[in-house]
């Protein structure tokens, strides 16, 4: 599915960014995504970090790796702190200009800088984009984690991720692609350089638990967010070629203790990551698309990744969805709009499959990062649209 992602991410891009906040009466007044399920209000604040230790691969000029992140965490006295945009407002002239339509904004359900809610620490979860796909499609997903007590961190990859990352002072970086498109050696690239990107925001974390600023504009902290983490308990969750991302940096990491694969094949086509050809011994959560498991193409990887995991593992897939719905992209495409999207999204109800992909994402950390033996991979399965397949 990896190379189905690469070959939609403009479109994917191109779908979320003419359709959010449509039908509103003007920016910034409709939340798109359904509620948090928790019961902890969210903070969010995003961070512009500097790797000094690392030449930018795709800009060997450079003599230092740059990465936007957001962090997402629980929050007290949220209220007085205003909601965050679902896409900024200097992202947002690019983008109509792209595609030469207004676009008016949405509202997220953080609240943008609150004080994280101090007096106990929470695990931390690493969240990794599909192929060529921002971060922002993570939201929703790491809104209900933090909203259940985790630090969820949503990384972009720069020079991957599209339509652009953007940079404080509105500096805007695209996609790097070869001179033959997303062939099989810029992938390859691509996940090489995001396992050091995963490295690095962990080393990265640990400075910021200890009292460190690791903004490079040394803008303020939200309040008491460093004293909330713990490393000690940390897993990672991707979409596509991003959940290929969080079970290799798990193997590749042993301070990950748990990863969810979303819809992803574990490797580039045939050339399967190290996880699968040598095996893991720390849990993973397979989950699936109809659409995926009707392609196939993830079977090989995920044959091979069973015959060799020594961990923990199980395989679900999800009725009547798409590859897309793992994401918020279904929240932002209006109903009409729903049957042209048909290739992206299922359907199954949108509302739905939110509710299912953070049930059983959250059920993995609970039962893992939390050790709880009460959740929903405890016992039998009763929602008819989950098949165990493996």
């Amino acid at each position: 599915m990896i190379r189905r992602t690469i070959v939609l991410a403009a479109a994917v891009a191109a779908l979320v960014t003419s359709s959010v906040g449509a039908g509103t009466a003007g920016p910034g007044t409709v939340t798109v995504l359904p509620s948090p399920t928790g019961d902890l209000p969210v903070g969010t604040t995003t961070l512009h970090l500097v790797d000094t230790a690392r030449t930018d691969p795709f800009d060997p000029g450079s003599s230092t790796r740059e990465l936007m992140v957001s962090v997402f965490y629980p929050a007290t006295g949220a209220d007085r702190y205003p909601r965050a945009h679902y896409a900024s407002t200097e992202l947002l002239p690019m983008l109509e200009q792209k595609l030469g339509a207004e676009l008016p904004g949405a509202l997220t359900h953080a609240h943008r800088d609150a004080p994280a809610r101090t007096g106990s620490t929470y695990p931390v979860v690493l969240y990794t984009p599909g192929a060529g796909v921002s971060r922002i499609l993570g939201t929703g997903l790491a809104e209900d984690l933090a909203s259940r007590g985790y630090v969820v961190v949503t990384v972009d990859h720069t020079y991957e991720a599209g339509p652009a990352v953007e940079f404080p002072g509105g500096r805007i970086v695209r996609p790097a692609v070869a001179p033959n498109g997303f062939d099989p050696e810029i992938r390859q690239k691509y996940i090489a350089t995001r396992l050091a990107d995963f490295a690095f925001l962990l080393d990265t974390l640990g400075g910021l638990a200890t009292g460190t600023d690791p903004d490079a504009e040394q803008d303020p902290l939200p309040a008491g967010l460093g004293e909330v983490l713990d490393l000690e308990r940390v897993g990672t969750v991707g979409h596509s070629s991003g959940g290929y991302t969080a079970v290799e940096a798990m193997h590749e990491d042993r301070r990950i203790d748990a990863a969810v694969d979303l819809d992803g094949q574990l490797g580039v086509d045939e050339d399967f990551g190290r996880a699968v050809t040598e095996g893991i011994d720390r849990p993973t959560l397979v989950l699936t698309s109809a659409q995926i498991e009707q392609v196939g193409d993830a079977n090989p990887s995920l044959d091979a990744f069973w015959q060799h995991a020594t961990g923990w593992k199980r395989h679900l897939s999800i009725a009547d969805s798409a590859h897309y719905d793992f994401t918020d992209l279904p929240a932002l495409i209006p109903s009409a709009a729903r049957p042209l999207a048909a290739t992206y999204v299922g359907a199954i109800d949108p509302d739905r499959m939110a509710a299912l992909v953070r049930t059983y994402v959250a059920a993995m950390f609970d039962k893992f990062l939390r050790g709880r033996a009460d959740t929903v991979l405890d016992r039998p399965i009763t929602d008819p649209e989950i098949t165990t397949v493996r």
